[in-house]
């Protein structure tokens, strides 16, 4: 009995200390210093924040979008190339940049660019900020330097407005090693270790430019009218693959100048441009860029440089040796004028003589 009685006890004094330490509570301190943050995430993006008094629906609501048509815009851009056919799974942290949103906007941002699991196409955030900036301005049009791809050549800067965006990514990458046009003698030899030795895909800025293919010693090269043509400088690659017109499937945000059989052309037919153009294969200059494409296939692959299916035939294990050396850049022209995918539009001149030079040298071998 006399046990219960203390156990009764003790039970309430531990309740009154409870009910007075409740009761004694004041009210609660100030915030204690911010401690030190966190490590970033390999796929940390200090995003821009949101602009003030920004309002969602002027823009993510069709029926009262009449400015920017952000719902018509996104269904051009479904169709396009860089929506279905820019590889955004190559998201290594060598690709990432190029073939990604999330990896163009660190880049832009001068933050770590590195690989993602991650990852989306380059999609309107690569190449606006309107949330952060209350507009569809461009993200960048900062010159773009490029990296000339032939030994000798001083890499050239990219200055066409608005297309300086585009040639963020759409420049050549390093190549190794480089063609010489003077490494002429029978025992100067190149020896390519690759199956991919040439500049990528992004060659369309320098080609544009007229720059950094291999010109072969003793000829002459020039460029065509839309390399200096004033609308092209001020506005650049904007100015032919995002024009528009009623009825008209491509243009705009495809980015296409020809889709399912109709051509965009408005961009062509302007003042300063031409006058009348009905075809993108303008005086045939589509047709005869993939006929010289075509003859330098069939030698290259008759020398056994190139693969049935026009891949370097090279590898680590199984070196591809040329001489004289400077005979490689007829190889390399071949993908330079390729792998610009214009046939000969954006700078007809240049890449047909491009064309025409590595013809002759290997038939003069």
């Amino acid at each position: 009995m006399k046990q219960t009685k203390n156990l009764i006890k003790l039970f309430l004094a531990a309740a009154l200390l409870i009910v007075l330490s409740v009761a004694c509570e004041g009210p609660e301190g100030p915030a204690g210093p911010q401690g030190p943050a966190g490590a970033q995430g390999d796929n940390y993006v200090n995003w821009e924040g949101y602009a003030d008094g920004i309002q969602c629906a002027a823009c993510h609501n069709p029926d009262i979008d009449t400015t920017y048509f952000v719902w018509a815009r996104r269904t051009q851009w479904s169709l396009s190339k860089h929506a279905a056919g820019g590889h955004y799974f190559e998201n290594s942290t060598t690709c990432v940049p190029c073939h990604t949103t999330e990896g163009f906007i660190k880049q832009d941002l001068g933050q770590p660019v590195v690989g993602t699991t991650y990852s989306s196409p380059i999609g309107c955030f690569a190449c606006h900020s309107p949330h952060s900036r209350a507009n569809f301005s461009l993200r960048t049009v900062e010159p773009v330097t490029m990296l000339a791809g032939i030994e000798g050549q001083s890499d050239p800067v990219f200055d066409y407005g608005k297309g300086n965006l585009c040639a963020a990514c759409h420049k050549p990458r390093s190549i190794n090693p480089k063609p010489d046009p003077t490494k002429t003698a029978a025992t100067d030899t190149i020896v390519i270790t690759s199956s991919r030795w040439y500049q990528h895909y992004g060659v369309q800025g320098l080609m544009l430019a007229g720059y950094s293919g291999f010109e072969f010693e003793g000829q002459s090269y020039s460029n065509s009218y839309h390399t200096n043509a004033a609308t092209i400088l001020e506005e650049g690659c904007p100015t032919c693959h995002m024009a528009e017109e009623e009825r008209n499937v491509a243009g705009g945000h495809t980015m296409w100048l020809e889709f399912d059989g109709d051509e965009m052309l408005e961009g062509c037919n302007q003042t300063g441009c031409h006058s009348g153009l009905e075809e993108l294969d303008y005086e045939g200059v589509q047709t005869q860029t993939e006929l010289l494409l075509d003859s330098l296939h069939t030698l290259l692959f008759n020398k056994g440089w190139i693969t049935a299916s026009g891949s370097v035939n090279a590898s680590s294990s199984n070196p591809l040796k040329i001489a004289p050396a400077y005979l490689s850049g007829a190889m390399y022209n071949y993908y330079y004028v390729e792998h610009d995918l214009s046939e000969g539009v954006h700078n007809t001149k240049y890449a047909q003589k491009l064309l025409q030079t590595s013809i002759d040298a290997l038939n003069a071998e």
